[in-house]
């Protein structure tokens, strides 16, 4: 009898201290190549590498061969750039600026979507290949850096460079990817996809379209062009999956009480006045404030309007 008693006492002591993996979704991050299409690609807008974010839910149903997850997704990624040296510098009633300056053009891309994605594989699947469904909008945008090239000889600007956004366009995007998923563990997978949206028209400044005329001071960014946004990603990342655990841990009864806990506590009340400290003050000096110069291009000098025949 006491054969049977021991196992049995083992087996419920187990089960009460036993933990529950459960799925909580996953957290994916990866690489890509952003290639332009349709019409962004006609106008030569250049390619560019980015990184790419998302989450997805757990997989439901449990255990489908067919199994669906929802989700978002966020990408981004720097184009090409193009760099203007020998940047003459606007002189103001500041001090005499010292050097010049260089401007440098880049453009960025940007992306935030919501997913749906469809599992053709169970979960306790190596090989998992998939299909997803991309709702969302993008952003393209070129940027202007004004740098100066002798900032210490400059402190009174008010920065060594000036950032603007020149060309901005965010438009609606649709589209999907097709992808496949190895699993290295049960925490790690790795994924390879491509992403493919479509996009209304919207504003695109390609870099060769940025002019500095011979002779000229300022760069100018007014050819860009209207036209449809698609775009191609091709993607390498990985995937890693969250888990929560469950436990049950019953106290002992044998443990002492919360109030006996409390019981035995020596709390101090006594105020304590430290009347005989003194404090001695810190004077306090107003520091004058140097003020600061921006940094503006040189024009050109004044332009003639299009439309006056004189």
């Amino acid at each position: 009898m006491k054969k049977l008693v021991l196992p049995l006492i083992l087996l419920l002591s187990s089960n009460l201290y036993a933990q529950k993996k459960v799925n909580q979704g996953s957290i994916g991050f990866g690489f890509h190549l952003a290639c332009p299409q349709s019409e962004l690609e006609d106008i030569n807008y250049d390619h560019g590498f980015g990184l790419n974010i998302s989450y997805l839910s757990r997989k439901f149903p449990y255990k489908s061969p067919i199994n669906f997850q929802l989700g978002a997704r966020m990408d981004f990624a720097h184009m090409q750039s193009r760099k203007f040296n020998s940047i003459i510098l606007a002189q103001d009633e500041g001090p005499l600026i010292i050097g010049d300056a260089t401007i440098k053009a880049r453009n960025r891309m940007y992306g935030l979507f919501a997913e749906g994605r469809i599992n053709f594989t169970e979960e306790t699947q190596k090989v998992t290949p998939y299909a997803s469904i991309l709702i969302g909008h993008r952003n393209y945008t070129t940027y202007q850096v004004l740098s100066l090239n002798q900032p210490n000889y400059n402190p009174e600007r008010e920065a060594e460079s000036i950032t603007e956004r020149v060309v901005h366009t965010q438009r609606f995007h649709y589209g999907g990817s097709l992808g496949i998923s190895y699993k290295l563990n049960e925490s790690i997978s790795l994924e390879s996809s491509i992403t493919y949206t479509f996009g209304k028209e919207g504003a695109a400044l390609p870099l060769d379209d940025i002019v500095r005329e011979t002779g000229s001071n300022e760069v100018k960014y007014d050819n860009y062009q209207t036209v449809k946004t698609d775009i191609l990603l091709i993607n390498a990342g990985i995937q890693f999956n969250l888990f929560k655990n469950y436990s049950y841990n019953p106290p002992s009864k044998n443990s002492p009480t919360n109030n006996a806990l409390n019981n035995k506590k020596y709390y101090d009340n006594t105020i304590r006045n430290n009347s005989n400290s003194r404090s001695t003050p810190i004077p306090r000096t107003n520091t004058p404030v140097r003020k600061k110069y921006p940094v503006k291009v040189k024009s050109d000098g004044p332009k003639r309007d299009k439309n006056d025949n004189s």
